[in-house]
């Protein structure tokens, strides 16, 4: 006895210290949003990106400032605003250059040699509908800097490639600061940088009220079942102490919180609840019975410590099958969840069983003789389900034959800031540009010349020619940069600036003015943007709205048709690439590595389920009732319309893995009643009632944990949290009516069993 309460003071002692430790790590922890570190980090187009960000500049480093005035952009006292806003960012430190409808230039080859002249004549009201006629007889430009409305405006801002969260702050406040100056009707602001700083503002506020949200549902759950307030802080000191060691590893090793960990507090709430509840049912169970504390905590290793453990296995190979993801946050989530459950179940029985030893009042064993009515509902639901066990199969197979046909109407798609609420301003700024713009989803297209051309030549400019005027009128794309619209620039001003003088001119005569002014400036900067100095690879960039992957890959689709088709592929190849399209392709991919760790995370626990059993009827017993909420859980994502994208490809995996604990649980007692010698109907009576409760207890925790992932304004955290819980309930459902009639069909039901349930009734 002695000894135990020393090693029980040593426990505490050293959870302790090596908790003041964790907590001077957490200080240091930092939140980060890259949504670069979602790209796909083996895909072969990343290398693609990366080299034409190398020969180009970083697609995705750009502002956009769209800014209303209700009577019409064409007024003196507003455009002179424009000027003067747009005079006052330029100087701003990492603002690489800024396009303005004040600050834009027409090349002019009327004297000696080409000049540029302003668009607008802001000084000049005179000259204000000559103006708007040049401007709206431009179509490079609506869309792009004026609306077809003509009663907004856009500015266009180039930042520095590359910034920093810090430096991206900074800069983000600057521009805001200046234009707020200004009191414009409306100002629509949108970017990386903005986006970026809204993001981590919400994972840092979520971080919080997930964890607040989880521990008060907690609390409520642990206080209806138990009645007593040792109930509660028990168990609520062995989560909040597993989250705060991974917490403080995490800052150990310089890991900051995303988006994905932000939910990992959560995680591990719920899911290391999940260890003290069973240990703690079990624990005043044999109180009441009065067995001995020596004994107790033998009896807790051998009828709950080893199913717990096992649990804990299939639990981590849930969240360890996000290592198939060739994203690293998400791989990262997996094995910091996997590390927070894993010490979750080691202070569960160490730290758990110390301070029950050394302290348990009389109250809470009191409070456990009180179930008679909880045993009268589960014993009315057991002899239930087995007068009625064809009925449950026919539910089961109609359901399945149901949801099966729902996942046939799965979508994958992906819409860049579909995650955020409509409610923030942001989003709403973004749908604005959509609206009224060409839209903010950066579209790039890298085409490479095959032959011994040059981008200049008249031919392979009458091919990109085509290829521009087909993502015009295909994608609606504005803020068009490309070795076209130069060209066609050039032979507009060559003409007066007639409108219909932008052209890619057929003849090789009236061209050969163009290419050589081409040549003779290919190694100005701005130029460099979109042609490589040897003439051998361009890009066409622009703007398309953010109409989600899934419309982006079938207008890909028909371009890919178009490019075959009509344009001369021995001439020139192309490659579409950019921030956007990997995002794309990431959600894709996604898909892939949630069937590889899903089919892994089958294969794991099959093989131990076989290794414990011998028996690959007891695998089909374990597997079947939670693969079944597998299936139901993808058909209902199919008739509700929710689409397969990153984070909703996830809960497959990790539900599976969460699901199985409960089976473990009653297959593990169901084994230990009959190695008692006792019938098996008797046992499976036994083994209903002495896990029935606690699985009951720790969905409810389960669902009530994973809700609170429901209150967040990302909407694939919001999915997450959802689809997990409709998965646990229908677990839960499969476990207490479909996995006891399983059971039964495995080990047979004779007629001594049936009369030994008859009298087991009456009884």
């Amino acid at each position: 006895m002695n000894n135990q309460k020393q090693l029980s003071k040593a426990i505490i002692a050293v959870v302790f210290l090596f908790t003041i430790v964790c907590f001077y790590f957490i200080s240091k922890l930092k939140f980060d949003y890259d949504f670069e570190a979602f790209f796909p980090n083996e895909d072969k187009e990343l290398v693609v990106y990366e080299n034409f960000r190398k020969t180009f500049e970083h697609d995705n480093e750009f502002v956009l400032i769209g800014i209303e005035n209700k009577k019409g952009i064409f007024k003196k006292d507003f455009l002179t605003k424009i000027d003067s806003l747009t005079k006052l960012l330029k100087p701003i430190e990492n603002v690489d250059r800024i396009m303005s409808p004040t600050n834009l230039k027409q090349l002019n080859f009327a004297g000696l040699s080409p000049i540029e002249v302003n668009l607008l004549h802001i000084n000049d009201t005179s000259l204000y509908k000559d103006d708007s006629i040049n401007v709206y007889n431009s179509p490079e430009l609506i869309g792009s800097f004026f609306p077809e409305d003509a009663k907004s405006v856009c500015i266009f801002i180039k930042t520095a490639d590359g910034l920093s969260k810090t430096k991206s702050d900074s800069l983000a406040k600057r521009i805001e600061r200046t234009f707020t100056a200004f009191h414009f009707d409306e100002v629509h602001y949108v970017g990386r940088i903005v986006a970026q700083d809204v993001y981590l503002k919400n994972l840092s506020k979520e971080f919080v009220i997930f964890l607040l949200l989880s521990f008060i549902v907690v609390i409520l759950f642990l206080f209806l079942t138990f009645r007593s307030f040792y109930g509660i802080w028990v168990p609520v000191i062995i989560v909040l102490l597993s989250i705060s060691w991974t917490l403080g590893i995490m800052g150990m090793l310089g890991k900051p919180i995303d988006i994905m960990t932000v939910m990992l507090p959560t995680m591990i709430f719920i899911a290391g609840m999940s260890d003290v509840v069973h240990f703690f049912t079990k624990y005043f169970d044999e109180l009441h019975k009065e067995t001995p504390k020596e004994q107790i905590f033998k009896l807790i290793l051998k009828e709950v410590g080893f199913p717990t453990f096992l649990t804990l296995i299939t639990t981590i190979v849930g969240f360890l099958s996000l290592l198939f993801s060739s994203i690293k946050p998400i791989r990262d989530f997996g094995i910091y969840t996997s590390l927070g459950i894993t010490i979750a179940f080691i202070l569960s029985y160490t730290l758990l069983p110390a301070i029950m030893f050394l302290y348990t009042p009389k109250k809470i064993v009191i409070h456990q003789t009180e179930n008679s009515a909880t045993n009268n509902r589960m014993r009315k639901l057991f002899f239930w389900i087995f007068r009625k066990q064809k009925l449950i199969l026919f539910i089961t197979s109609v359901v399945l034959i149901i949801s099966v046909f729902g996942i046939s109407k799965i979508k994958v798609n992906n819409i860049l800031l579909e995650d955020l609420s409509e409610k923030v301003k942001i989003k709403q700024d973004f749908n604005y540009f959509d609206e009224h713009y060409s839209g903010v989803r950066p579209y790039e297209l890298v085409i490479n010349i095959k032959d011994s051309s040059k981008v200049w030549d008249q031919k392979t400019m009458a091919e990109l020619n085509h290829i521009d005027n087909y993502l015009k009128n295909n994608y609606d794309m504005g803020f068009m940069m490309s070795p076209a619209g130069v060209a066609k620039n050039i032979n507009k001003a060559l003409n007066g600036n007639h409108p219909n003088s932008y052209v890619i001119p057929k003849n090789e005569e009236d061209y050969a003015e163009i290419a050589k002014y081409i040549k003779q400036n290919r190694k100005n900067k701005d130029l460099k943007r979109i042609i490589s100095p040897d003439g051998k690879t361009c890009r066409i960039t622009g703007k398309i709205r953010d109409m989600g992957s899934l419309k982006v890959k079938e207008l890909n689709k028909g371009f890919d048709e178009y490019f075959k088709t009509y344009i001369d592929t021995n001439k020139v190849s192309y490659t579409i690439t950019g921030a956007a399209s990997l995002l794309d392709k990431n959600n894709e991919y996604m898909v892939n590595n949630m069937v590889q760790g899903f089919a892994w995370s089958i294969g794991i626990i099959a093989l131990l389920t076989f290794f414990l059993h011998r028996s690959w009827k007891m695998v089909l017993v374990f597997i079947l009732p939670n693969f079944i909420p597998m299936i139901i859980i993808a058909g209902f994502m199919g008739f509700a319309g929710i689409e397969l994208k990153a984070a909703t490809s996830l809960v497959f995996s990790i539900a599976f893995g969460i699901a199985t604990d409960d089976t473990i649980h009653f297959i593990s007692r169901f084994k230990i009643e009959l190695g008692y010698g006792k019938s098996l109907m008797y046992a499976f009576k036994r083994t209903y009632f002495e896990t029935g409760k606690p699985i009951i207890l720790t969905t409810f925790i389960l669902v009530g944990g994973f809700m609170s992932l429901m209150t967040s304004d990302f909407q694939s955290t919001f999915y997450f949290g959802f689809l997990i819980c409709i998965t646990i309930i229908v677990a839960l459902i499969a476990e207490l009516f479909l996995l006891p009639i399983l059971l039964m069909m495995i080990l047979g039901s004779g007629k001594k069993d049936e009369t030994s349930a008859n009298s087991n009734n009456k009884r």
